[in-house]
C-alpha cells in the first residue's frame, strides 16, 4: 500500500515507519521536524518526506490534494503530544490535534482513503472500574479533550462505505530512534539507571494501561492491513498497572533503587484501567511486557546507546518551550536549525 504517516518522525512514528517499509509498503511522511528528521533520511529504503506544518493543509485544498495523491491509507499520528506540551499553548493544541485531524479525515473520506487515527486512553480520565470502548469519557486535560473531540468527529462522519479506525493507545514506553524521557516508564528507567532513585508524585495508586512503542506500531500496521473491522474504536494496551507496581519492577531490576513519595497539592486524578477484549477479538495481541521494556530501556541507558539523556531534547514540553524563542525566524530556517541541533546528539552504537 501507499501509506501516509503524519507525525512520522516522532516517538511512535520513528518505530512505525521502518516496520511499514520492511513489510513492503511505500511510505510518505509529513512532519514539521521539531525534533529532527535525519533518522528518517538515513533509512536504506527511501521515505518520501514532506517537512511541513500540518496546519497549512487545513485550508489549502490544492496542498491537501497533493498530500493525499495516490494514497491507500493515512495513519494519523501528528499531534502536540502529552499533557504538559499541550498546556503550553491550548489554541495550538486545538488546531494541530483537532482541526488538522478534521481536515485530513474529511479529505481522506472524500477520496475513499482509509484512515487510522492515534487517540489515547487518557480520554477516560478517572474511572473506578475496568472500562471498555463504550464507557463514558472524562477528559481531564487539554490534550485529552483534543483527542475526545477528534474521536467524536470521526465517529460522526463514519458511513457504511468509509469507516475510520480510532486506536486509543495506552501509555507508551520503550526505546525509539526519537527518544522521549517524559513518559513515566522511560522516566523511571532514566532516574533508576543514572541516579538509583525514582520519585512518585502522590500515593502511586493511580492505574494506567501500558503499551510498548513497538507493539503500538504493530497495532497500527495490523489495523491498516486488515480492511474489515467490526468497530471504529479500539483500546490498545498490554498491561494495566499502578504506578507503585512500576516501582517494584524497577527495584527488582536495580536492587539499589531508592523510591520516594512526593506530596503534591494538585493531585493527579487520572486513574483508569482498560479492557482490551475488543482489540484481542480483532486479532491483535501485544508482545512486550513492561518488565522486558524496562530492562530494554535500562540497557540502552547503561550502554550509552542514547547520547546525553539529560538533554531537554528528549522532553517534549521543555524542548517546545525552549523553541518559543525562535518564533520570529522563518519557518524553513526554524526547522533547519532544529535538525542541526538534533544532529549534535547522535546515538552511540
Amino acid at each position: 500500500m501507499n501509506i501516509l504517516v503524519t507525525g512520522g518522525a516522532g516517538y511512535l512514528g520513528s518505530v512505525l515507519v521502518p516496520k511499514l517499509l520492511v513489510r513492503g509498503h511505500c511510505v510518505r511522511v509529513l512532519d514539521v521536524g521539531y525534533f529532527g528528521v535525519g533518522h528518517l533520511r538515513s533509512m536504506r529504503t527511501a521515505v518520501e518526506l514532506i517537512r511541513e506544518d500540518i496546519r497549512l493543509f487545513c485550508e489549502d485544498r490544492r496542498a491537501i490534494n497533493r498530500l493525499l495523491d495516490d494514497l491507500d491509507c493515512v495513519i494519523h499520528l501528528a499531534a502536540i503530544s502529552n499533557d504538559p506540551s499541550a498546556e503550553l499553548d491550548p489554541a495550538l493544541t486545538h488546531n494541530v490535534n483537532f482541526r488538522a485531524t478534521q481536515a485530513v479525515a474529511d479529505a481522506a473520506k472524500a477520496r475513499g482513503i482509509r484512515f487510522i487515527f492515534s487517540s489515547s486512553c487518557s480520554v477516560y480520565g478517572e474511572a473506578l472500574d475496568e472500562i471498555d470502548e463504550e464507557a463514558q469519557v472524562h477528559p481531564c486535560t487539554t490534550y485529552a479533550h483534543s483527542k475526545v473531540d477528534s474521536d467524536r468527529y470521526l465517529n460522526a462522519i463514519a458511513t457504511s462505505d468509509w469507516r475510520p479506525v480510532v486506536l486509543r493507545n495506552g501509555t507508551l514506553f520503550g526505546y525509539s530512534p526519537r527518544m522521549r524521557f517524559d513518559l513515566v516508564v522511560n522516566i523511571f528507567a532514566f532516574m533508576s539507571t543514572l541516579y538509583n532513585e525514582v520519585k512518585v508524585f502522590g500515593d502511586g495508586e493511580q492505574w494506567r494501561p501500558f503499551l510498548h512503542v513497538s507493539d503500538c506500531a504493530r497495532a497500527f500496521i495490523h489495523f491498516a492491513e486488515c480492511r474489515e473491522h467490526e468497530h471504529i474504536v479500539y483500546n490498545i494496551a498490554h498491561e494495566n498497572l499502578r504506578i507503585r507496581d512500576l516501582v517494584e519492577i524497577f527495584q527488582d531490576i536495580n536492587p539499589n533503587l531508592k523510591p520516594s513519595l512526593v506530596n503534591v497539592v494538585d493531585k493527579d486524578v487520572r486513574n483508569y484501567h482498560v479492557s482490551t477484549a475488543r482489540m484481542r477479538e480483532a486479532g491483535f495481541r501485544p508482545r512486550v511486557t513492561l518488565r522486558a521494556g524496562a530492562e530494554e530501556m535500562v540497557d540502552a541507558l547503561a550502554s550509552g546507546l542514547i547520547a546525553d539523556p539529560e538533554s531537554i531534547f528528549y522532553r517534549n514540553a521543555k524542548w517546545m518551550k525552549e523553541l518559543t524563542q525562535f518564533s520570529d525566524v522563518k519557518h524553513k530556517e526554524f526547522v533547519g536549525l532544529i535538525e542541526t541541533m538534533a544532529n549534535m546528539l547522535p546515538s552511540r552504537r
